[in-house]
């Protein structure tokens, strides 16, 4: 006791010593998590000793700032218990989604907030709220009972400085060596390999595509005359083009030793034998919908941006994007995106406007919804909705549609959750319940698409129809069914009820998916869709595409004579208005009458929120309200996060 005592005076007199000691000790602690296993950790620091250090510097760079301060210790625990933190939240994301913590997880909180109950049970978030609860009084009596201790201010100095030039030298020494990659293809093996403090700094900071080397005027100029010389002349056609993004769809029949007591997706697997199919690399597993989707809208690799950058939450905020919505309008196409979820999720409702796009239906413009086990909306809606696209043009659409139906968490606790049973020797009873749920939720796409396709087919119009999966689905320890390469692949298919044979199956990358659609009928416009209908095969096609992406976002944007010709549109929310045709008042109660009416239909009077009562598509109740000659009527439509996103024409009361 007394060695104790003495060590701890020592320390005392020597904080910085107590800081490298600590921070020795979190960062330790911190990689448990991420292992989720103390020995893992401890095999980390052996075997990678420099990334073991690297992130011990990145701990003691926050954690010294405490010395800094009077109450010095109650800043070092501060600092202690906020990495732990981020270690205990990055060891449950990556149970529950498959994905580790990104500094960008913290830029979508408020959306995340949304649907964390579809993830954890009533009992599991009072526990969470609980601990969190506890930690904090816990640290507001440290704060209150810590003494006020002398600042050693020269060697606080000196220990900062020092971790800092030896932090700095340490990240230029993995960055300009291949000790890292340039990009983490795979953001969960990265982490493991290169340790959590690491990666999610490389999180926090790497935005955007990093200069190529050789980038100049002259550079891109060359390769557009090689892209000019190398396309072919074909006739342009002018066909309608949906794409069809399935949340989380693959053909589990993939999954070796599983089997199931019917085919899961008996029409999804006859598409695949008679049009345009094969597998597809994604650029995330288990989740980040937003940046699939990216790609397929843009042509452009995620993985040649920032280390977990979700691109809809960074520049598409703020400039336009090159996209197949502004290619295809310079031909004479209306473009169209569809949701059937919240607008505001991943921003999309300001994403969309600068990715090109005319129109946004999402959940809140949508009638007739229905709900799976989980609350998620059910694909099927998306059929209307893309024939209310389709009818709402004379011309040819493009339409671009995300689905979320097959959305996680998946249960184990649903005692029918469909008809399909799943057996696989050796899985965990409870990972086969989830799989079963899973299974029984895509079953449920797969007649979604034949419904969508029948309907399709009815049309006197010209469709090409783009259908992929977007993801692996986050059930369980997905790793221990699938290869690691497999764990970035899907499935695509091009249906097209054109009277042309089918393009040849072909494996494809999700920014190929659409250029490859749109080489079928002869559109070679765009600059990322003409180096992938010309250049895929050669050997510096990545670097190229590299090129391209830096010069149309970040570099002079030579390709367009160095002025982004792309504006930001005016993103109509909804194909069909929503509108006010009338009013009545009897026994007290006053009904809106209109057009479209959804669930997220709210009625304001002069300017003033009312209490509304969706009644059907056509009628709102206000109860207790009573109007007078000349008060102006509207209709807003407001998320269940309390955004507003449009509103009707004022209606006059007569």
């Amino acid at each position: 006791m007394n060695r104790l005592k003495s060590a701890a005076v020592k320390l005392d007199a020597r904080p910085e010593c107590a800081v490298l000691l600590l921070a020795l000790l979190v960062n330790l602690i911190v990689e448990s998590f991420a292992r989720r296993s103390f020995i893992d950790a401890i095999v980390f620091l052996f075997t990678k000793p420099l990334f073991f250090f690297l992130g011990f510097l990145i701990v003691a760079a926050t954690m010294s700032l405490s010395l800094l301060f009077r109450k010095r210790y109650f800043w070092m625990m501060l600092f202690a218990v906020i990495w732990i933190a981020l270690g205990i939240t990055d060891c449950v994301l990556m149970i529950v989604r498959l994905s580790p913590l990104e500094g960008v997880d913290f830029a979508i909180l408020r959306t995340g907030l949304g649907i964390i109950g579809m993830y954890l049970k009533l009992w599991q978030f009072i526990l969470i709220v609980a601990a969190l609860l506890l930690v904090i009084a816990a640290m507001i009596v440290f704060l209150i009972r810590s003494k006020r201790r002398r600042v050693f201010w020269r060697r606080a100095l000196i220990l900062l400085v020092a971790i800092a030039l030896l932090l700095t030298g340490m990240v230029l020494l993995v960055q300009l060596t291949d000790l890292t990659p340039d990009t983490f293809y795979n953001l969960a093996l990265s982490y493991e390999r290169y340790g959590f403090a690491y990666c999610f700094s490389c999180s926090l900071f790497d935005r955007g595509v990093d200069r190529p080397d050789g980038y100049s005027k002259g550079t891109i100029e060359n390769l557009q005359s090689e892209i000019e010389q190398a396309l072919p002349q074909t006739e342009e056609e002018h066909p309608n083009i949906i794409v069809l993004q399935l949340e989380s769809f693959i053909d589990p029949t993939r999954i070796e030793g599983m089997s199931f007591s019917e085919n899961p997706l008996p029409f999804f697997t006859a598409l695949k034998e008679q049009y345009t199919s094969g597998y597809l690399t994604v650029p995330t597993i288990g989740a980040g919908t937003a940046n699939t989707e990216f790609e397929v809208i843009t042509g452009m690799s995620h993985h040649h941006f920032g280390t977990g950058e979700y691109p809809y939450k960074t520049f598409l905020k703020e400039q336009p994007c090159e996209s197949y919505a502004y290619v295809l309008k310079n031909l004479g196409y209306q473009a169209h995106a569809i949701h059937d979820y919240t607008a505001t999720f991943y921003d999309r409702n300001i994403a969309y406007s600068y990715l090109g796009f005319d129109t946004f239906t999402s959940m809140e413009y949508m009638e007739n919804l229905t709900y799976n086990q989980l609350g998620w909306a059910e694909d099927r809606v998306l059929t209307q909705s893309i024939l209310d696209c389709l009818n709402s043009t004379s011309g040819p659409d493009y339409v671009m549609t995300v689905s979320v139906q097959g959305h996680g968490k998946y249960p184990d606790d649903f005692e029918d959750p469909g008809p399909i049973t799943v057996t696989m020797p050796g899985l965990d009873e409870s990972d086969l319940a989830r799989y079963r749920y899973y299974v029984n939720q895509i079953h449920q796409m797969d007649l979604f698409l034949s419904e969508l396709i029948e309907a399709l087919s009815a049309l006197d119009e010209e469709v090409v129809l783009v259908m992929y999966g977007d993801h692996l689905p986050s059930v369980g320890d997905i790793s221990q069914v699938f290869s690691e390469e497999d764990l970035y692949r899907t499935e695509y298919v091009i249906w097209s009820n054109r009277d042309t044979a089918p393009q040849p199956d072909r494996d494809l990358a999700a920014y190929q998916v659409v250029s490859y659609a749109l080489e079928g009928v002869g559109i070679q416009d765009g600059t990322m869709n003409a180096i992938h209908q010309t250049m895929s095969e050669e050997e510096d096609y990545d670097y190229l595409m590299r090129l391209l992406e830096y010069d149309l976002l970040y570099g002079g944007c030579y390709v367009y004579q160095g002025a982004n010709p792309y504006r930001r549109t005016e993103l109509q929310f909804g194909v069909n208005e929503i509108c006010v045709t009338g009013v009545s008042t009897l026994n007290g109660t006053t009904t809106v009458r209109g057009e479209h009416f959804t669930p997220w239909s709210v009625v304001y009077v002069n300017g003033k929120k009312q209490d509304t009562v969706f009644l059907s598509s056509g009628q709102l109740s206000l109860r207790g309200v009573t109007l007078s000659s000349s008060d102006q009527v509207t209709v807003t439509q407001i998320t269940n996060e309390k955004y507003k996103l449009s509103t009707t024409q004022p209606y006059s009361v007569p």
